[in-house]
């Protein structure tokens, strides 16, 4: 009986540590405005637009976290946006990255300065500079 109770207990406990995504999913389309090349990575500069928030501009500072792999790695960044209205909401990006081909996958958390939270997934054309992302609300 106890084994019963502490297996109930611990399915509740890492539910209750899950991440809860809410709705459907916001889309943003755009595209690359530059990058630049470092010793650590890089640094992409994305510019597009998404309904909820209008015009964006985002930046992903690219890490080579494991020398071994260099396809693949972590980032930081910021995004800007300004809406119809000229209300202007920004966010603190965060996640992982990995290239296969010409195309560059990431996925992040972003804290919107509107209260937001986002779950983004992000895929990037390398060859025609285009980038398609989803993101969800977490809460």
């Amino acid at each position: 009986m106890k084994n019963i109770i502490a297996i109930t207990l611990g399915v509740f406990s890492l539910n209750s540590l899950a991440l809860d995504i809410n709705g459907e999913a916001y889309e943003f389309t755009g595209s690359i405005s530059s990058i630049t090349l470092t010793d650590e990575g890089g640094v992409i500069n994305v510019v597009g637009e998404t309904g909820q928030y209008g015009k964006v501009w985002l930046t992903y500072n690219l890490k080579i976290d494991n020398p071994n792999n260099p396809s693949q790695g972590s980032f930081a960044g910021r995004a800007t946006a300004i809406d119809s209205e000229g209300n202007r909401n920004g966010a603190s990006r965060q996640g992982v990255w990995e290239r296969k081909g010409k195309m560059m996958h990431f996925k992040s958390l972003d804290d919107v300065t509107d209260g937001n939270q986002y779950l983004c997934i992000t895929s990037i054309n390398l060859i025609d500079d285009s980038l398609e992302m989803k993101f969800y609300s977490v809460k």
